[in-house]
């Protein structure tokens, strides 16, 4: 991952030039970036230069990657509690009628989220590009980031599988709409290919009509089923077992099964349109209910700005809220954060997330303040220790050393030469 990025700005940088303004702070005005040749033959990646720096006083273990593994960590410890009892038995899907074609085009849509914080689960889907998650409030409570799950290419796994075998994406909670029980996740390296929904309105719909819905019920994950509206119903309000909040919006009443684990999933029109997001089980048999999409819309655009959020701005304000933000690949989304730890106006350390993932995978440093990052630990595994060092001992503002840790211990293993 890390290497497909420093390819990626070596030819940018290669081409083009990267300078201070008053808005952002250049991170490459004292970096060198390019291939370079180690004296052994092989090709090192660089990316920084500057500074002198002893190799024995490099440390691996860095407390700010330790947040990279304690995110990963809340996951797979979940997931683990999840997989305990979780069913090994796949479902069939079943498309009857015309709702076959709905399935097929829209089930990689439909993720499967984890809230390690909240300790349940539910779904949500593509609402909008790059990466914006629809689905419950209720789904995400408590919850700043969420474990994103899409459906494999190889087809619809066992919940057990999901929890033991399959890897999340990471989604950071943006907006919340307690009231009409709505959240947005932004997702920052969602796959482009998956199709968003195609989002339509509760006027083309009407009581007698089919709908159709996917979801995760009761741990059965992309389970596709159908019901007819039997109602469309105003400002309805609503309160769940555990909360005395009550909650009003616009619904549809429908017979399409709804149960734990479709909560936040999408609600499609015979056309495929969404309508509603299935939301939550009535008192009785075969009555359940979905917000209706028109409030989906207007959530939409009280929150214009989301696709150009990073996943880790929600957790990097809280921890670092004077940090210095730049755009440094210039798509519109925060990548990089400068800290200032002694307050003294001179940006000593650096945060990169470059692929936008919501993980630090970079930390520049400045330990003499004198304007030239003096070196720069690299996570490649995400595993809480730098794998990887860019050191220049020379402060010719180009690399010489490449360190590495190859077995995770702390200390480096080996030293390249770079020529």
């Amino acid at each position: 991952m890390i290497k497909k990025i420093f390819i990626f700005i070596s030819v940018f940088f290669y081409l083009s030039s990267h300078l201070f303004s008053d808005e952002t702070i250049s991170r490459s005005n004292n970096y060198t970036y390019g291939q370079s040749e180690a004296k052994d033959g092989s090709k090192i990646i660089t990316r920084g230069s500057g500074g002198k720096i002893l190799k024995s006083k490099i440390k691996t273990d860095i407390e700010i990657f330790k947040k990279n593994l304690i995110k990963r960590t809340k996951a797979k410890n979940y997931s683990k509690l999840l997989g305990a009892s979780a069913t090994n038995i796949s479902k069939r899907i079943k498309t009857r009628g015309g709702g076959g074609p709905i399935y097929s085009r829209y089930a990689k849509t439909v993720v499967y989220i984890g809230n390690y914080e909240g300790k349940n689960v539910g779904s949500g889907f593509l609402i909008e590009k790059p990466g914006i998650i629809l689905t419950n409030w209720h789904v995400v409570q408590k919850a700043d980031e969420v474990a994103v799950w899409i459906l494999p290419d190889e087809g619809v796994p066992t919940e057990k599988k999901i929890y033991e075998d399959l890897e999340p994406l990471y989604g950071a909670v943006v907006a919340t709409n307690k009231k009409e029980d709505l959240a947005l996740v932004k997702v920052g390296n969602f796959p482009d290919i998956i199709k968003k929904v195609t989002i339509g309105s509760i006027k083309e719909v009407r009581v007698g009509d089919k709908v159709f819905a996917i979801g995760h019920p009761e741990g059965l994950p992309w389970t596709f089923s159908e019901g007819i509206i039997n109602q469309i119903r105003k400002k309805k309000d609503w309160t769940y077992p555990d909360s005395q909040y009550q909650h009003t919006a616009t619904v549809i009443q429908t017979q399409t099964p709804i149960n734990p684990g479709n909560s936040g999933g999408p609600l499609f029109s015979e056309n495929g349109n969404l309508v509603g997001v299935n939301t939550l089980k009535g008192p009785g048999e075969n009555i359940n209910f979905a917000v209706s999409v028109e409030h989906a819309i207007n959530f939409l655009k009280k929150n214009p700005n989301l696709k150009n959020i990073n996943p880790a701005e929600i957790v990097m304000k809280k921890d670092y809220p004077n940090a210095k933000t730049q755009d440094f690949n210039k798509n519109a989304i925060i990548d990089t954060w400068y800290l200032d730890p002694n307050k003294n106006g001179k940006y000593e350390k650096a945060l990169v997330d470059d692929d936008e993932d919501g993980f630090i995978e970079a930390i520049l440093y400045d330990e003499n303040e004198n304007g030239i990052w003096e070196l720069q630990l690299i996570d490649d595994d995400l595993d809480g220790k730098a794998n990887r060092a860019f050191i220049d001992e020379n402060e010719d503002k180009k690399i010489d050393l490449i360190a590495y840790d190859y077995d995770q211990d702390g200390k480096w293993d080996e030293y390249k030469e770079v020529s």
